[in-house]
C-alpha cells in the first residue's frame, strides 16, 4: 500500500505511472461505492492472426482459423478507497480496501488476478498489473464476445473482389474489454473500546474499458477460383451452359463458440455456405438427429460467393446443474430448389458437423476467491510468453494500526 502522506497524490501519481507507456482507452462503464479513484490501463495492443487453413487453396474451400493457442493481453490498474472520512476523540469513520480483482471481461472477469484481501482499516489502496495469456477459445465467452474469423469473413465478403482480398494481407481493428473490481468497506473505529465495526458490506465497485485489438489476416497468395476458371474455358468457342443450382458447402466456423459460464444461456452461431447457380435453400441445425433450429427460405446466387446464416441456440436442459463439460454434436443439413424448379430437393442433406462444448460454472464474486470462468486459476493461464506487465513504482510499507478482529454490525 502507499504511505498515508502520499495518498493525496496517489490517484494522480498512479495514473501517470501506469499511463506513461500508453494512452488509456476510453471508459466504457463504471460504478463506484466508497471509492476515491480508480485507474485501468493496458500498455499493449494484442494481435490475433487469422489465416486460411485449407490445404487445397481453392476459394470455395477457404477455412479461416486463428493461429496459436493464446493471445497476450496486458492489464494494469489501481484503486483508492475514501480512507478516513470523519474523526473525533472517540471514533473515526471511513472506508478501507477489503478485496478486489482485475483482468479480462466486460460484465464479469473471464480471466483474473485477485488483490490481497484485508481487514486492516489503514489499507485503503492497492495497484497491480499482469500479462494474461488469453486462450483463443475464450474469445467467444459472452463477457468478451470477439469473433476475429467472422470479422475477416465479413470484410472479404464486402470487398469488390473477394478472391483478391483473401490473397492479400490485411489488418482489421477490433476491441476487447478489460475490468477492475474492488470492494471499499465502510467502518467505524471506536478509540476507547478499541473496537472496529464494519458498518456494511458495500456493493462491488468496478470499471471496464475497451482496449484495441489488431486482427492480422495473413493472405493466401496461392488461392484460386477453379470454378471461375473452368467457366471461362469453353472449348471451340462454344457457350457455357448455366450450371444447375447446388449448395456445394455449408460449414460451421473453424472456431466454435463454446460456452463456459452461467446457465441457462444463449449462444449465437453461424453457418457459412456457398454453391453454384441461383436458387433458394433452407438450413436445419440438429443435435445428432434431433432438430434444434430451421431457417426460413434463403435466396442465393453464386455470384455472391460465400454467405453466412446466423442463429441462436440455448444450452440444453439440465446443463445448469452439470459441472462437467457437455459435448453436443451439432450437425447442419441443407435442402435446395433451383430458380427454375418447382419443388425442393427430396430431403435435407448432411453438410457438416462440429462439437459444441458447454460447461456451466457457479457464478460467484471473483474477489472472494472464485475461479475464473472457464476453469482457469485466479492468476490466469500458465506461461510467461508475451510482453512484460506494466508495474507501477514500488509501494511503500506503512506501519498498520493493531486492529482486533472485525465484527459485522448487528
Amino acid at each position: 500500500m502507499f504511505a498515508t502522506k502520499t495518498l493525496a497524490q496517489g490517484a494522480t501519481a498512479l495514473g501517470i505511472a501506469l499511463t506513461a507507456l500508453s494512452a488509456p482507452a476510453s471508459a466504457d462503464d463504471q460504478d463506484w461505492h466508497y471509492v476515491k479513484d480508480m485507474v485501468l490501463v493496458s500498455n499493449t495492443t494484442p494481435e490475433i492472426v487469422v489465416k486460411n487453413t485449407a490445404a487445397n487453396h481453392q476459394l470455395n474451400s477457404v477455412d479461416l482459423g486463428i493461429q496459436g493457442s493464446t493471445i497476450a493481453v496486458s492489464v494494469g490498474g489501481a484503486v483508492e478507497c475514501l480512507g478516513t472520512t470523519s474523526e473525533n476523540a472517540f471514533k473515526r469513520h471511513g472506508a478501507f480496501l477489503s478485496e478486489g480483482a482485475f483482468g479480462i471481461g466486460r460484465t464479469s472477469l473471464v480471466m483474473q488476478k485477485t488483490l490481497p484481501d484485508s481487514n486492516n482499516i489503514n489499507h485503503v489502496s492497492d495497484m497491480d498489473a499482469k500479462v494474461f495469456q488469453l486462450p483463443k477459445n475464450l474469445l467467444a465467452n459472452p463477457a468478451i464476445d470477439l469473433d476475429p474469423v467472422a470479422l475477416v469473413q465479413a470484410a472479404a465478403d464486402q470487398a469488390p473482389d473477394r478472391l483478391q482480398y483473401l490473397r492479400q494481407d490485411h489488418v482489421i481493428m477490433a476491441s476487447l474489454p478489460i475490468r477492475w473490481e474492488s470492494t471499499c468497506s465502510p467502518y467505524t473505529r471506536y478509540k476507547v473500546k478499541k473496537e472496529t465495526i464494519i458498518e456494511a458490506y458495500a456493493d462491488e465497485s468496478f470499471m471496464t474499458k475497451d482496449v484495441p485489438v489488431k486482427i492480422v489476416y495473413k493472405g493466401d497468395p496461392q488461392l484460386t477460383n477453379l470454378n471461375a476458371q473452368v467457366a471461362k474455358s469453353v472449348p471451340n468457342g462454344g457457350y457455357q451452359q448455366a450450371q444447375p443450382f447446388k449448395i456445394t458447402s455449408a460449414q460451421f466456423p473453424h472456431e466454435m463458440p463454446d460456452h463456459v459460464g452461467a446457465c441457462p444461456a444463449t449462444k449465437q452461431f453461424r453457418v457459412f455456405y456457398q454453391g453454384q447457380g441461383k436458387g433458394q435453400l433452407r438450413i436445419r441445425i440438429a443435435a445428432g438427429n434431433t432438430p434444434l433450429h430451421e431457417s426460413g427460405i434463403i435466396a442465393y446466387d453464386s455470384k455472391d460467393h460465400t454467405q453466412n446464416y446466423a442463429f441462436d441456440l440455448g444450452t440444453p436442459n439440465g446443463a445448469a446443474t452439470n459441472k462437467n463439460t457437455i459435448l453436443t454434436n451439432l450437425r447442419v443439413f441443407v435442402r435446395s430448389k433451383g430458380a427454375n424448379e418447382n419443388s425442393w430437393s427430396g430431403d435435407y442433406k448432411l453438410m457438416d458437423q462440429a462439437v459444441w462444448k458447454i460447461r456451466c460454472t457457479p457464478q460467484m464474486n471473483p474477489a472472494l476467491g472464485g475461479a475464473a470462468a472457464g476453469g482457469y486459476s485466479k492468476d490466469g493461464a500458465n506461461g510467461n510468453a508475451g510482453p512484460t506487465p506494466v508495474l507501477p513504482p514500488k509501494r511503500a510499507t506503512m506501519p498498520s494500526e493493531p486492529v482486533p478482529a472485525l465484527k459485522r454490525a448487528q
